[in-house]
């Protein structure tokens, strides 16, 4: 089966790897995006999957908007592949492009589809609280994550666990089920199940002031954004004029009661973590970040920052 793989970050390497290793998969080539800037110093860098195919001597494609390049489009015509593969590769495919392929194009997904259609599925999931996701492998058509699933794995996701964790677990899975999804096709086995729009939602691309935490809100809905927002834009709070991220946390249950007399965001007790009033309870936090400084321990930074109980986020 005559192959081109469409990806573009880290998460889209367990796959690509896969291909590499199939015997009946012969992989043309890698089409990804260009390389961009990045980090404090606006380096230039490559995306993971061109390092990945320099290293494994695979032809790569680079595109900035493939649908309006037609260089591109044509390198990949004269390819002549079975099908292609897209993975989180961040651009729109075109009429023109779909039909490249005599087998069509196929994706794979990051949620079970039709939930969380769009450009960040495994954060959305965490920040509302579900407790299962999974990969889906869908035909791909010009609306935007809505072609007939082929193929779906579920899988659960830890109260604790934060969208980093489930990204990597579910780059795995994405593999995984993408050989068994491309073993149906090949044998003709394959069921193309239409969606229901009904249940379709959404899961669009995050922004920076989400992460902003407000202390009004109940421990499970803070604890969610700190773990859904991983590693960008991650949720964030302010301390005597600061900004302090805060990267792991935990809710435990507690009496209301107890902690009355405290508004919200104020550090009610100091153990090994932080112990913070929220609306309905508190929530402790073991991991967090001062401004222009490494993640640290709640610990250390009580500490440094000379802490009390009584004191408040803002």
């Amino acid at each position: 089966m005559k192959t081109i793989f469409l990806g573009t970050p880290e998460f889209a390497i367990p796959s690509l790897e896969v291909l590499l290793k199939t015997p009946w998969i012969e992989l043309l080539a890698v089409c990804t995006q260009t390389d961009k800037e990045a980090g404090r110093g606006k380096q230039i860098k490559s995306p993971p999957v061109k390092d990945f195919a320099l290293k494994n001597n695979i032809q790569i494609i680079q595109a900035q908007k493939i649908a309006k390049e037609n260089d591109a489009i044509t390198k990949l015509k004269s390819l002549n592949p079975d099908i292609l593969i897209s993975c989180s590769f961040g651009q729109i495919l075109n009429e023109d492009i779909l039909n490249i392929a005599p087998l069509g194009a196929i994706n794979v997904h990051a949620s079970l589809l039709p939930k969380y259609r769009g450009a960040a599925p495994i954060n959305w999931a965490i920040l509302n609280g579900d407790n299962e996701t999974g990969i889906t492998i869908m035909k791909t058509v010009l609306s935007l994550d809505a072609g007939p699933t082929i193929y779906q794995e579920k899988c659960e996701i830890g109260e604790n666990e934060t969208s980093t964790e489930l990204y990597k677990r579910l780059s795995i899975l994405g593999a995984k089920t993408l050989i068994k999804t491309l073993e149906l096709i090949k044998s003709g086995k394959a069921k193309f199940v239409p969606q229901e729009e009904s249940k379709a939602t959404k899961s669009p691309s995050l922004k920076k002031e989400m992460g902003l935490i407000d202390w009004n809100n109940n421990a499970k809905d803070i604890h969610n954004k700190i773990r859904g927002l991983q590693p960008w834009p991650s949720a964030y709070t302010h301390f005597n004029g600061k900004t302090i991220k805060i990267w792991e946390s935990r809710i435990e249950k507690s009496m209301l009661s107890e902690n009355e007399k405290f508004e919200p965001g104020t550090i009610i007790e100091i153990t090994d973590c932080i112990k913070v009033k929220t609306k309905d309870s508190h929530i402790n936090i073991y991991k967090l970040q001062p401004e222009n400084k490494n993640i640290i321990n709640a610990k250390d930074w009580i500490n440094g920052a000379r802490v009390k109980i009584g004191d408040r986020f803002d």
